[in-house]
């Protein structure tokens, strides 16, 4: 066995035995999630709720209870304050806390009407296809249908 195969099969073995020696990420479950019942606020740099305006780029759900939960800028997220039919809506966001930060990433987000709450998502018939954001299909670039159902 040549020195470089021999020195390899110690750290192996020693992965083996002690496992890795830097620190390993956790492993994340449904049991991580939050879900939050709010209303859809826009916030400032210092995560303070302001007036929405068109140079907002940070969303927070603000709960019966006044807490504030900053939402990680994405997709889905400007998809909650753009789409016309939610904007005056109750929503119920899943939400999971991002690493080491104070935002909070969408994981599954409904909204309540007349007090029955809703599933929504945006549908392409072409390629079947569902996202939950607004806009052209990834798969053939058609743009893609809103639909809403009552919540399961």
């Amino acid at each position: 066995m040549n020195y470089s195969l021999t020195r390899f099969m110690i750290v192996l073995w020693g992965f083996v035995l002690q496992g890795p020696a830097w620190p390993t990420q956790k492993t994340l479950t449904p049991a991580d999630n939050k879900v939050v019942d709010g209303t859809l606020v826009c916030l400032d740099k210092d995560l303070k709720e302001v007036a929405c305006s068109a140079k907002n780029e940070i969303y927070g759900l603000k709960a019966a209870d006044g807490q504030l939960y900053p939402l990680k800028a994405h997709e889905n997220v400007e998809a909650l304050h753009v789409e016309k039919r939610l904007r005056t809506r109750n929503f119920r966001l899943t939400l999971r806390q991002e690493p080491d930060s104070r935002l909070y990433a969408l994981v599954k987000s409904q909204f309540f009407r007349d007090g029955r709450l809703y599933d929504f998502h945006y549908f392409c018939e072409v390629c079947n296809i569902t996202t939950h954001a607004p806009g052209l299909c990834m798969c053939c670039r058609e743009e893609t249908e809103y639909r809403e159902s009552p919540a399961n």
